[in-house]
């Protein structure tokens, strides 16, 4: 969710435009839905609505398209035939419950550029096809740094199910000007900006909206909301604690997970506490008290276990060396920001999607959060996904611990869908825990 010292994806590669043209979301025959989207400048992934994922490549023959199971590097038996770029059929051999040919559904685009915070960004507005008003979706980054309009599949899997989105790349990526920030306000404000343009473009179609944020975007989006009238806010595998926690609960979580008690997890908290000071005060306040526990703590066997999204980086080195690694790469990211004020005055519904097990942002204090302000009568509907880590992806772990991604919960989309569609949780989803707002 945060990075300190390095962007977190890659740098924007060229696209050949014969991959770029298969790109889409196809149904097939059976009336079931596969998206096919980019997963870098050479190969494509297929997503399924069930959570199903695959990697492809072109294969010798130059016609079948085959690859790997999810994330890992297991192969997959998927065969998929795409025709060429004025065909936009499919055939499909090998994808449980997802066998036959079918064609991509034709959607309703319109690019646009328009103005952020003191910067153009390069938009997209995706529209089901037809007259009939819709909902219309913001979607909100998280900390990647690559164009959201060349790789996120939402823009085609939603207005396939008659729900209408608005992609646009974040400042510094793919066609918009501006440099890459972490500065959640100055995201916010991209993000209320490009809502503005949404409902322009969409005119008489746009039936409701609002904004739908993963992982960093759980802080941005409702920010947003506080600057412009959304009717919803989405936030996924998100916090409802500020960054400084992401890092002290990550560094908790991993102790735990490494079977250390709550004396030692005392004990790395210290440790924690002094490494936020520091960020926010620009290293400035703590200098001395870090020093003293490195000396104190370095040589036990459980310092090697301290993660999180920059205690590590900064207690495995000289401090001088980290601050001048974060001077060349700082990316202004708004380390003090606290999100429950925010949630509080943000008055539209909200629906929370959690991943039991995840690593990245340990949901537990998000949790209570949510709880708490449920039982005050926010408008906040909680879905908890069991044995899914970031990005609500079902896992198994390999005998060194590490984490191998197999695809989304199976009940994910269709939940996004229908919460988006009707502003309830209206159907049980596979084995998510849910907790639906108090009141109405």
């Amino acid at each position: 969710m945060i990075c300190a010292l390095a962007a977190c994806g890659g740098a924007d590669e060229p696209i050949d435009p014969e991959l770029r043209c298969q790109v889409g979301t196809y149904r097939l025959g059976s009336g079931a839905l596969i998206d096919i989207g980019l997963s870098s400048a050479e190969q494509l992934r297929w997503r399924t609505i069930d959570g199903q994922v695959g990697r492809i490549r072109l294969t010798d023959n130059g016609r079948t398209w085959s690859g790997t199971r999810g994330w890992t590097q297991e192969p997959h038996p998927a065969r998929i035939e795409l025709g060429d770029c004025a065909d936009g059929g499919i055939v499909i051999a090998g994808i449980e419950g997802y066998d036959g040919a079918g064609a991509k559904v034709p959607l309703v685009v319109a690019e646009t550029r328009f103005q952020g915070a003191h910067v153009e960004l390069a938009g997209r507005l995706v529209l089901p096809m037809g007259e009939a008003p819709v909902p219309i979706v913001v979607l909100v980054h998280g900390s990647e740094d690559y164009s959201a309009r060349d790789y996120y599949y939402d823009q085609r899997l939603l207005p396939a199910q008659g729900i209408g989105v608005f992609v646009y790349d974040k400042r510094g990526t793919g066609g918009s000007e501006g440099e890459y920030s972490q500065d959640f306000h100055l995201l916010a404000a991209d993000a209320a900006a490009a809502h503005e343009t949404a409902l322009r473009l969409a005119g008489r179609r746009a039936a409701t909206s609002g904004y739908f944020g993963s992982s960093q975007g759980g802080w941005v989006a409702p920010l947003a909301a506080t600057l412009s009238k959304a009717d919803f806010v989405i936030a996924s595998y998100g916090m409802a604690e500020g960054p400084l926690a992401e890092d002290r609960d990550e560094v908790q979580l991993r102790l735990r997970e490494a079977g250390y008690g709550q004396a030692v997890q005392a004990q790395a908290r210290e440790i924690t506490d002094v490494t936020a000071r520091l960020l926010v005060s620009d290293f400035e306040d703590g200098r001395d008290d870090l020093q003293r526990l490195r000396e104190a703590h370095g040589d036990s066997e459980w310092f090697q276990h301290l993660r999180g999204g920059v205690t590590w980086e900064m207690v495995s080195r000289p401090l001088w060396q980290f601050r001048l690694g974060y001077f060349f790469l700082d990316v202004g990211t708004t380390w003090a920001f606290e999100p429950v004020p925010v949630l509080r005055s943000v008055d539209s519904r909200m629906l929370w999607v959690l991943a039991g097990d995840d690593r990245s942002a340990p949901p537990e204090a998000t949790r209570e959060i949510l709880a708490g302000l449920q039982a005050e009568g926010r408008p906040i509907d909680v879905a908890v996904f069991p044995n899914t880590d970031h990005g609500i992806l079902r896992y198994v772990e390999n005998e060194q611990g590490e984490r191998i991604e197999l695809g989304y919960a199976p009940g994910y989309h269709p939940l996004l869908v229908d919460w988006i569609r009707s502003g309830r949780l209206g159907g049980a989803y596979q084995g998510a825990e849910l907790a639906p707002a108090v009141s109405r």
